[in-house]
């Protein structure tokens, strides 16, 4: 490696370096936690708002209905 990079450029490089492995098996791989953080960005958002529910039943049952889990019972 006698190229000058930059500090900033060399910091990238090396992090790119250490984790080229990891790299490769992301982009060869069609797994990804997407669907999982996108579930748990909306229960975050739903909790901001649920302010209003009398109790943690009614709460959870809110994030199933939107999510299409919840059998509801009369």
């Amino acid at each position: 490696n006698n190229i000058m990079l930059p500090e900033g450029y060399q910091t990238t490089l090396r992090t790119f370096q250490k984790f080229l492995p990891q790299i490769k098996n992301a982009l060869q791989q069609s797994y990804s936690n997407g669907p999982l953080e996108c579930l748990n960005n909306h229960i975050k958002v739903l909790k901001r708002n649920a302010y209003g529910f009398r109790s943690f039943y009614n709460f959870k049952l809110r994030i199933m209905i939107c999510h299409g889990n919840a059998l509801i019972f009369n």
